[in-house]
């Protein structure tokens, strides 16, 4: 995705987080799981990036690694926040680095103290980061209870005592409390109740119009992403397969890569009637500690099977699994695919190797829709 160099804010270059995997009396590294695999992307100032993908797909990874959160994992690549190098940062730059960026976390219980109350929850990134005067500081967690919804008065009570939605209400408080830039909103909204979630993400786009954050959204939800989202990143087994607008990637017809038409046709459509344009996901994501060779979709993928019956044999590859034997193109197991932006849109990438192909184009496989 593409946005002015004056107006970005986050910068993620060949992101990766790799756990090893030790086994053994002597806990010799066995193997390395590939969370998160060379991962690209951009945020400008004041928007919304949605990261899309399965649970295990790497989102949470991402969003903890470029906050240098993730202190089992081996992490490389280049993070730039507002012109600093995150990755560089010694302990006093990170420290102001990390009050200009803040995490809400997907399940409010789990996040909160239970042995704090509301005041001293919301009262600690103020005392750490020196944001306000000590005196002054019952008064500041008042303001910021008051803007999140909650009465200013509840701040002697503990987390126990509020329901699912007013604790991710104190939650946002928290992350509010530092006056960040840039919020990583972790499935902000995914355990609550579907009557909740819709007061908590405008609350959240209200702030953002209100003090001009900048969010990456992690979830699964693509009717969450779609109602908070300026951009979408589609991510599979550690890697963005597809980057767009999100009014153009979620609309009909706007999906070039497969996964990201299999996840559209995973919704449930009001019409009956109406015929899913593309075959539903099917299968498992592959463990990304031994990820597939080439395009990591293809054990899954139907375009690559669609592709195979109209390509000659030398381009065929007889793909065997525990249940069947399949045919699919050669390509997608032997090259690895990249970002590539669509011809008539440079706002929109996708990493689909049959449909950057031409050959493949000609064959009658450009697109489904």
């Amino acid at each position: 995705m593409t946005n002015s160099p004056n107006n970005v804010i986050l910068t993620v270059r060949q992101l990766r987080a790799h756990f090893p995997v030790r086994r053994g009396m002597f806990g010799r590294t066995r193997g390395r799981v590939r969370a998160v695999d060379g991962v690209d992307f951009t945020l400008a100032r004041g928007r919304t990036l949605g990261l899309v993908g399965e649970s295990g797909s790497g989102k949470t990874t991402i969003a903890r690694a470029l906050l240098r959160l993730a202190p089992t994992a081996q992490v490389s690549g280049a993070v730039t926040f507002d012109g600093h190098d995150v990755f560089a940062a010694g302990d006093r730059a990170l420290r102001r680095l990390r009050r200009r960026m803040q995490i809400i976390f997907q399940d409010p219980v789990g996040s909160l103290n239970p042995r704090m109350t509301v005041q001293h929850i919301v009262a600690e990134p103020l005392m750490v980061h020196s944001v306000v005067p000590r005196r002054r500081r019952a008064y500041r967690v008042g303001q910021l209870l008051e803007r999140v919804g909650l009465s200013p008065g509840c701040g002697g009570r503990y987390p126990h005592e509020f329901s699912g939605g007013q604790r991710q209400r104190i939650g946002i408080a928290r992350a509010l409390a530092g006056e960040p830039d840039f919020i990583v909103c972790d499935e902000p909204v995914s355990a609550l109740d579907v009557s909740i979630q819709a007061q908590i993400l405008n609350l959240l786009k209200d702030l953002q119009a209100e003090l001009g954050l900048s969010y990456l959204l992690i979830a699964h939800n693509l009717a969450v992403v779609q109602h908070m989202a300026d951009e979408v990143a589609i991510l599979y087994l550690g890697r963005i397969v597809e980057t767009a607008p999100a009014a153009e990637l979620l609309s009909g017809g706007g999906a070039r890569h497969p996964y990201t038409e299999s996840l559209l046709a995973a919704i449930p459509k009001p019409d009956p009637s109406r015929r899913r344009s593309c075959e539903p996901l099917s299968g498992e994501m592959p463990s990304p500690l031994a990820p597939p060779s080439g395009c990591a979709f293809h054990p899954r993928c139907p375009l690559t099977r669609r592709a195979a019956a109209v390509l000659p044999a030398k381009q065929q590859h007889i793909l065997v699994t525990e249940r069947a034997s399949t045919v699919i193109a050669h390509r997608c197991i032997a090259d690895t695919p990249h970002l590539e932006p669509v011809s008539d849109n440079p706002h929109h990438s996708h990493a689909c190797l049959l449909r950057q192909d031409m050959k493949a184009s000609s064959a009658g496989i450009e697109h489904p829709h």
